[in-house]
């Protein structure tokens, strides 16, 4: 409203939603306000409030009101010129605002002497680039929006359907047959694999396609297995042969027992770093988003074809094409992101080093599982009677309903917080609520306990395979931050802070006459925080290898090192860790159990002590705003929407997100990357020391006791030279007979 000052100027206001507007010039403004010209509008505004800006009104004075002090007295100077002449309440509470109400004036004022150093001829609309908006809009989906972004500028709004694939689809009948038309592949510049499978991918093969520029074909199961089409297959795949496309190619590995060692692109990892957070990246889904391409032909779609005989083979075909053309526009695309480094160095190599993780396995103690769960059931049904003698009844101790009825209604406990259905049971709330009733603490240690028994002991044993193994499946393309999950069982959750959960990593074994071996990088994230913001406070604390937690808290409490106590090195080491995952006064308050206000003293001191350290967590955040994603120091992006989001707490989640994104996703590069090197330089040392296991910031080891004496120096000197940091990688190595002892 403040720039409608003259008569070229009008400002289209939206009254009540998105369609209905009001262009408003002075004489508009001065109606809908009563009265006030646009110059008073910041006086007006320093009275009533502004709730959108956070400016607090002047209790009982309303827009009204405001108006008409405007209007009388002319600014906000006037009125308060006048104040002997107002109201008995207006007065005083206008007295005792002043200071506030000068104040909202100011802030309300919009700025119009910022220098701005552009010719307004140069913001005059010029021709868009449009074949690569619409690689963007493809990219993004925005299916509607092209057509009405081209019928905005003026050019046909039709876009043509998406094509339908077509492809002349071989299918090889007997072994002489495959065999000749894979030697003749073998002379191809690259081609692409497409695996049909029984069942769960990774598991049995139906068939295989195979496609290079011209045509596919499709080899059945059964002939693979015959020793010359094994024999063309193998040097198809090998190195000296052409360059392999495949989508998933970590399941293929899987399908022929065999790591593809002439592997170039993964079509499924290449799309997950150009977009982390997509989460399926379906081949029919990727293929229509980059090739406007439909991998089905319309009587499949139609359901004229039989899926499980000849269209189910043609489709395989189709794929195995499609793959191949995929593979150039990923690879256009990442070169365009600056992502062919990213992918090159890490995760390609990363893929069949995954692979032979999920074939070892690591060896699990049944009896030992069994016991445990049978102790695990009885200490369930001790505490559930324990439950009901509290509460003088039984009750469904896993019903949230029943326990507000009992805890809030009954017993008359004071809820932390509340809920939109009640009061929260949360194990946070429970725990604040720990000294008002004995049945809290029983009420904990049984979720604790009933947890591991249901997610573990009861989910473990199903898992274990024929060779006595488990063979979880690691996940490569799961996160945004790059980090490596794992399924069936979920190893990132194996609980290690209680002594009940640590229990659970006895469960896992070595072989007779071998041993677990962990390798635990060091405080990684705060390591990679101390290079990425350059503070020499952190830097020269990591250099003389001090305890960081103690130094911090030296720091943080104005105290000498050696001072330090137990219990602010605690404080200290939530305060570390929760900086790198981009944590807030509110939230360190709520995990060390203190006011905000307490904690918010704490970061300031932090800050105070490690000037770097904010200042790199402000710069992180401006530039994601800036560019809509965060990087790594390898340069992986991750895509921040929730910064630009209209939410403030989603645009607050978002500044923690960008703060953590670097920092983490850093570090799992450099996981990544160990990773890679260690398992490249125990196969050069014709090892059989086999990495099983991936958590967090540890690997996991089988090592056959003859090998341990050159393989724990080996792993921690290749995992600490991964790569270059301001302050020195660290690796912690653990030995024993189970994961439990060696950690």
């Amino acid at each position: 409203f403040q720039l409608v000052h003259d008569p070229h100027v009008k400002v289209l206001y939206n009254k009540r939603g998105v369609s209905d507007y009001a262009l408003y010039d002075e004489a508009g403004i001065v109606e809908r306000t009563g009265g006030v010209t646009p110059d008073q509008y910041p006086d007006y505004a320093a009275l009533r409030g502004d709730t959108s800006d956070n400016l607090p009104g002047v209790p009982g004075v309303g827009e009204k009101t405001a108006a008409k002090l405007v209007t009388t007295y002319g600014s906000v100077e006037g009125i308060l010129e006048h104040l002997d002449e107002l109201p008995p309440k207006q007065r005083q509470s206008l007295d005792e605002r002043r200071d506030r109400v000068l104040l909202n004036r100011r802030m309300s004022v919009l700025r119009r002497d910022v220098e701005i150093d552009v010719d307004p001829t140069d913001l005059r609309p010029v021709a868009f680039d449009r074949e690569q908006a619409r690689v963007l809009f493809d990219q993004l989906e925005f299916r509607t929006l092209w057509p009405r972004l081209l019928e905005a500028v003026g050019e046909a709004a039709a876009e043509p359907e998406a094509e339908t694939l077509e492809a002349e689809v071989d299918v090889l009948a007997d072994a002489g047959a495959a065999a000749t038309r894979l030697n003749e592949l073998a002379s191809a510049p690259r081609v692409a694999l497409e695996p049909r499978w029984v069942g769960e991918p990774g598991g049995e093969l139906a068939g295989l396609a195979v496609a290079d520029e011209g045509r596919a074909a499709y080899l059945p199961a059964v002939l693979l297995g015959d020793e010359r089409v094994d024999d063309a297959l193998r040097a198809l795949v090998h190195d000296g042969g052409p360059t392999l496309v495949v989508h998933r190619a970590k399941e293929l590995m899987h399908g022929l027992r065999d790591e593809l060692p002439a592997l170039r692109d993964d079509t499924a990892v290449m799309a997950y770093l150009l977009d982390p957070a997509e989460g399926k990246y379906r081949l029919e889904d990727l293929a229509l988003r980059y090739l406007g391409l439909e991998v089905r032909s319309p009587d499949e779609e139609e359901g004229q074809l039989d899926l499980e005989g000849h269209a189910a083979v043609e489709e395989c075909g189709r794929r195995a094409v499609v793959v191949l053309r995929l593979a150039d526009a990923l690879r256009e695309a990442l070169d365009a992101r600056q992502l062919t480094d990213l992918y090159e160095r890490i995760e390609r190599p990363l893929v069949p080093v995954l692979a032979k993780m999920e074939e070892a396995g690591i060896l699990v103690d049944r009896a030992f599982l069994d016991d445990l769960r049978a102790d695990l059931t009885k200490e369930c049904d001790r505490l559930m009677r324990e439950l009901w003698a509290h509460a003088g009844e039984e009750f469904n101790v896993n019903s949230t309903p029943q326990l507000r009825t009992l805890l809030f209604d009954k017993l008359g406990l004071t809820p932390v917080k509340k809920t939109k259905t009640g009061p929260s049971t949360d194990a946070d709330s429970l725990q604040k609520m720990i000294d008002e009733h004995p049945i809290i603490e029983d009420l904990l240690r049984y979720r604790e306990v009933e947890k591991l028994r249901g997610t573990y002991a009861e989910a473990l044993p199903p898992l274990i395979g024929q060779d006595g193994r488990i063979h979880a499946t690691f996940k490569q393309t799961d996160t945004t931050t790059g980090r490596i999950s794992s399924e069936a069982p979920n190893l990132q959750n194996v609980p290690v802070r209680t002594a009940d959960g640590r229990e659970f990593r006895r469960v896992f074994i070595a072989p007779e006459g071998s041993g677990i071996l962990t390798a635990d990088y060091s405080q990684i994230e705060l390591r990679v925080l101390a290079h990425l913001a350059e503070d020499p406070g952190l830097r020269e604390a990591f250099e003389r290898g001090a305890d960081i937690h103690t130094t911090t808290a030296a720091t943080v409490f104005h105290v000498e090192e050696e001072d330090v106590d137990a219990s602010q090195r605690r404080f200290a080491k939530v305060v570390n860790y929760g900086l790198a995952y981009g944590m807030e006064a509110y939230g360190l308050g709520q995990r060390l159990g203190i006011p905000t206000e307490d904690a918010r003293k704490i970061l300031d001191a932090y800050f105070e002590g490690f000037p770097k350290v904010g200042e790199f967590m402000q710069r992180t955040v401006r530039e994601a705003k800036e560019r809509g994603y965060t990087t790594t120091l390898f340069g992986r992006r991750r895509q921040i929407t929730e910064l630009s989001s209209d939410n403030f707490r989603i645009r607050q989640m978002g500044e923690r997100m960008a703060q953590n994104a670097p920092v983490q996703g850093s570090a799992a590069d450099i996981f990544k990357l160990a990773m890679i090197d260690v398992d490249r330089v125990l196969t050069a040392g014709g090892l059989r020391t086999r990495m099983l296991l991936t958590v967090h910031d540890e690997l996991v080891f089988e090592v056959p006791g003859e090998e341990r004496a050159d393989v724990e120096p080996l792993v921690r000197t290749t995992m600490e030279a991964v790569t270059e940091l301001a302050v020195p990688l660290v690796v912690d190595l653990g030995f024993g007979p189970t994961w439990a002892e060696a950690k």
